[in-house]
């Protein structure tokens, strides 16, 4: 079977990007043994001069036209770009109209079985037109803001995500919570399933000695720190975070909060902290490598993800694989991983009281939160490790690229029966409490 996939150039790592789209293609990478060839088309934008004002939606000349991406080669064809949100319509014709001969031609040198598209926008669009032209199967997959808010920018695209359901063969889905999001907007779609590619698990499958990581990073061996990681944006909750570490600070005095990432709200956050007398307790490191905020899981107490609108994010699977406790909003598909109560806790968005909350019955009770810790960890382990959900995804597009029915049920991962979800296996097992508990 060979594939051929479309991902806009967000969503593949390049040079521009180098972690753009990368657990997609960590799940290609590790698909590659299992099928003939995978090709990557990922069509780059380019802004005209007129439009120079919008060159950040242009990545022209930053990267390059071909490459092998640990063996898998990759087409970055050029497609004309408006780089306006609200007219998703315009721009995915447009992609079409790029990749359309280079995938003809591709085809023709490689003859691929199945066409997939990464991205429920521009890139499914583009992958279904393929697909009809070469006269191939196409799967679709949804990941996010692409069906939970970019629809809502205009009914141009609406119409596009309304098209996207409909021409595709088979649309695969971050979270359930996605999937019934698009059936709820499609009603009696039922070629829409529950897919969980998992996480790559390097790094995490080991836990390695807490006081030993904090020495390496320069953290007190005598502080209790309170995690998280992400864009600092104020879609993601940087303010809540703050405000319920704020709260917080007074009562638990050797309380200290990190958040890595970059973005436009972290100079703001940073005086924030300072006019409070916190700069000090409030650490804003910026972008480091997904290596460090790793270990920075490792070395941490807790972690806390307050983020606003979510499809399935990896960095709370991350937590929950390295044990951390974790706290998150109950958005978008967190709960399929994050059961409350069973291995971490919900809270509502855009809510710091009651983050804040959340967060101090794990402090005051550390050994509960080690309890759900060890479940969260167990559930990723078993259930979300992109190298054991490889095959499954190789197994559900080798039974569409072979003639077979869109609507069965599909496993949505390794380890659980076709039809449920990895959260109801979940129970109370022998040995689930520590020595002496």
């Amino acid at each position: 079977m060979n594939l051929l996939v479309l991902a806009g150039a967000y969503l593949f790592p390049n040079d521009a990007r180098p972690h753009a789209g990368l657990f997609f293609a960590r799940l290609l990478e590790r698909m590659g043994p299992l099928v003939g060839r995978i090709v990557v088309v990922s069509p780059t934008s380019y802004v005209p001069a007129p439009l120079l004002g919008l060159e950040r939606f242009s990545q022209r000349r930053k990267v390059r036209p071909h490459e092998h991406w640990r063996g898998i080669e990759v087409f970055r064809p050029e497609y004309l770009s408006c780089g306006n949100p609200k007219r998703l319509w315009f721009q995915a014709r447009s992609m079409c109209l790029s990749a359309l001969p280079l995938c003809e031609s591709l085809h023709a040198r490689y003859g691929f079985d199945i066409v997939v598209g990464y991205g429920f926008t521009q890139s499914a669009h583009t992958a279904e037109s393929v697909a009809r032209t070469l006269g191939l199967p196409c799967a679709t997959w949804a990941i996010g803001s692409d069906v939970n808010t970019v629809p809502n920018y205009s009914a141009e695209n609406r119409r596009l995500f309304g098209h996207n359901v409909r021409y595709a063969d088979l649309v695969l889905t971050e979270s359930d919570a996605l999937r019934g999001a698009i059936v709820g907007k499609c009603p009696g779609a039922r070629h829409v399933h529950t897919y969980y590619k998992g996480i790559n698990l390097a790094g995490l499958r080991d836990r390695p000695d807490r006081a030993a990581v904090r020495a390496e990073l320069g953290l007190a061996p005598d502080r209790t720190y309170l995690f998280s990681a992400g864009g600092v944006l104020k879609g993601k909750g940087v303010y809540e975070f703050y405000e319920a570490f704020r709260r917080l600070s007074g009562r638990w005095a050797d309380l200290t909060a990190i958040w890595a990432g970059g973005g436009p709200e972290r100079a703001p956050l940073e005086r924030l902290a300072e006019r409070d007398g916190l700069g000090e307790r409030f650490l804003l490191p910026g972008r480091v490598p997904r290596t460090d905020v790793l270990r920075t899981m490792h070395a941490a107490d807790l972690m806390a993800f307050p983020s606003h609108a979510e499809g399935l994010p990896n960095v709370v699977m991350e937590a929950l694989a390295a044990g951390l406790p974790t706290v998150a909003t109950d958005v978008g598909g967190i709960r399929e991983v994050l059961v409350d109560g069973v291995t971490g806790l919900l809270t509502p968005p855009k809510d710091p009281a009651a983050l804040a909350e959340r967060i101090e019955s794990l402090l005051a009770d550390r050994r509960w939160g080690s309890r759900m810790a060890r479940r969260g960890r167990k559930l990723i382990l078993d259930h979300f490790d992109v190298e054991r959900n490889a095959p499954v995804a190789a197994s559900i597009l080798r039974h569409l690229a072979s003639g077979g029915a869109p609507d069965v049920a599909f496993p949505a991962c390794a380890g659980v029966e076709a039809g449920r979800l990895p959260a109801e296996t979940l129970a109370e097992a022998p040995g689930d409490e520590e020595p002496g508990e």
